[in-house]
């Protein structure tokens, strides 16, 4: 089934972490990881955002808006494609039945706030058994470790996946996506509550939530999402980890 929506005010908040402290995905995906001084990483990617105008391509209206919270991590497929895998999705509660009847999502109800803080930036927050609450202010583009290029490349490599994967064995699904390339905005972000993002990935250090590897801000952008009945491949085995 085919989807057109557009999202505002995208965040994207990246986390290099350690990959023994993750879930490994499920077959054929791996954790895209990046060796740094000897090091392997691996990373963790929250976007929160405000869907606008979601629709089946074939049912133009009605057309929903609402926020929306994913927590994701990096891989590759088994053929080699850039692409995510989503472990979470926090809707609103009307949003639920839809996302999980139509989307096959791993979604789940939450409380949304936040908008602007003067001098401080613009805050996000988000309730879901669990807080979760960031500040961004704009910045200029950090030096990360593990650097992954430069700017433009640091934002490719979490941007530019267009492929998103969702469950395991064989109830995964596949996504295409297809969207532009629109201004990424550095930002400076502040982990205000990390409760809720502790809660679903207890083997991450806990400081590791305050210090993000980079951030960055999209004010708008449309997207078209392909969403697969059954999975592309027949579980195997993983691609090798690059």
């Amino acid at each position: 089934m085919d989807f057109e929506t557009a999202l505002a005010d995208a965040l994207y908040v990246n986390w290099a972490v350690a990959p023994g402290a993750l879930p490994s995905p499920p077959p054929p995906l791996a954790l895209d990881r990046t060796l740094a001084d000897g090091e392997s990483w691996a990373f963790v990617t929250l976007v929160l955002f405000r869907q606008r105008g979601l629709h089946a391509v074939a049912l133009p209206w009605p057309r929903l808006s609402f926020p929306q919270c994913n927590l994701r991590l990096p891989v590759r497929d088994d053929e080699g494609v850039a692409s995510v895998w989503l472990l979470r999705e926090l809707v609103p509660a009307w949003v639920v039945p839809l996302a999980r009847g139509l989307g096959r999502q791993p979604a789940s109800a939450a409380m949304f706030g936040g908008g602007d803080s003067g001098a401080r930036g613009r805050r996000w927050s988000v309730y879901a058994g669990a807080s979760l609450s960031v500040v961004a202010r704009p910045s200029s583009p950090p030096a990360t470790v593990p650097r992954l290029g430069g700017w433009q490349e640091t934002v490719a490599f979490f941007r530019e996946r267009p492929r998103a994967y969702v469950g395991a064995g064989r109830r995964l699904r596949r996504a295409e996506t297809v969207h532009p390339r629109v201004e990424a905005r550095p930002v400076t972000v502040e982990v205000e509550r990390d409760e809720w993002l502790a809660g679903q990935l207890p083997e991450v250090p806990r400081e590791i939530w305050r210090r993000p590897h980079s951030a960055f801000l999209l004010e708008a952008v449309a997207l078209e999402v392909a969403v697969e009945r059954e999975s592309a491949f027949s579980a195997g085995t993983a691609p090798a980890a690059t």
